[in-house]
């Protein structure tokens, strides 16, 4: 069947196979598609985007194919680079205006259609609070760990002691610190008593600190519309990445396994990420040693193709048909 309206995916020039294999998915039902490569925004991609008697929006791409943007029907909106191939000399003030500018401007047009978002740029923004998400979480029954986020050196002091010790630190973002050019990402890990003569230090920067949890298994249970999918990976085997399995999150893709997770829990977590407005979530789980299922955090754009390649789940299916069933027509 052919449509008329198209599918805008908003992504990057370097992005994974995912892209393209949703895009074969949609256009094998007939709906063509628009690549939306930000990291070539403002370089190599021209926006024209007229509010008058006109009141027309024009996409030109880096291959120099014009699309008018009335001709949306839905957006997969997958990642955001815009200003990534900024030159590099450009003045340092001026080339974060040039960023910023090329932000507003993208989403901007963004907010403009009036179509179908999976999902929304506000909407990811506000569901990607980890604090928004627990508590939620515990609304509507799904158990997580204790949980503190703080910058106060009392508070986290008592936090360690309630707990005999035994609990790890994580930051709410994802950063890397570099040391002569070696990136060093910032992970999970445990909270030393070495560590509390420096609780000081969070003065300056908040920390989120939780119980630690025995693991059997941990889970990545990643939700389209109505479907979820779940993998499992057993991380006692990487001894390393006890508290973070991403240390060396390459060495370990195919030693995740599909899982079945409990129908209630299923239903509790499509609930979950509704209830943050979402249309699209990657959720990681802990599976405790006494069967408990202790709930992480939900990431909005999380990582899932390692599960299609390896574990065969038809992810990219099930979002060119969540994409296909919502457009505005």
């Amino acid at each position: 069947m052919k449509h008329d309206k198209k599918i805008l995916i908003v992504t990057h020039s370097n992005d994974n196979q995912a892209v393209s294999k949703v895009i074969e998915h949609l256009n094998n039902q007939g709906l063509p598609t628009i690549r939306f490569n930000t990291d070539l925004f403002p370089t190599q991609i021209t926006l024209a985007s007229y509010q008058n008697e006109i009141n027309e929006q024009i996409l030109t791409t880096e291959n120099g194919e014009q699309y008018n943007l009335a001709d949306i029907g839905a957006i997969w909106y997958r990642r955001f680079h815009t200003g990534n191939d900024l030159p590099k000399d450009i003045n340092k003030q001026l080339r974060h205006a040039c960023f910023e500018e090329s932000k507003r401007t993208l989403l901007g047009y963004f907010d403009a259609l009036d179509v179908f978002k999976m999902d929304d740029y506000w909407t990811i923004r506000r569901a990607s609070s980890k604090e928004l998400q627990l508590i939620k979480a515990r609304e509507i029954g799904v158990d997580i760990p204790d949980t503190l986020t703080s910058n106060c050196p009392v508070a986290t002091q008592e936090f360690y002691h309630k707990h005999q010790g035994n609990i790890i630190t994580k930051m709410q973002t994802a950063f890397a610190i570099y040391d002569d050019g070696k990136e060093n990402v910032v992970f999970t890990n445990p909270v030393k008593e070495s560590d509390l003569a420096n609780l000081a230090d969070l003065r300056f920067c908040p920390m989120q600190f939780q119980q630690t949890l025995a693991k059997e298994l941990e889970l990545r249970a990643t939700v389209v519309g109505n479907k979820v999918f779940c993998i499992a990976i057993d991380s006692n085997k990487f001894q390393t990445e006890n508290y973070d399995w991403r240390k060396k999150g390459s060495t370990t893709l195919e030693a995740w396994f599909p899982y079945q997770l409990p129908k209630k829990e299923e239903e509790k977590l499509i609930k979950l990420t509704k209830n943050l407005g979402l249309n699209y979530g990657a959720a990681d789980y802990i599976l405790t040693p006494k069967g408990e299922l202790k709930f992480l955090e939900i990431n909005p754009c999380g990582e899932f193709y390692w599960a299609e390649k390896y574990q065969k789940q038809e992810i990219c299916a099930a979002i060119a048909n969540h994409l296909a069933s919502n457009i505005t027509c």
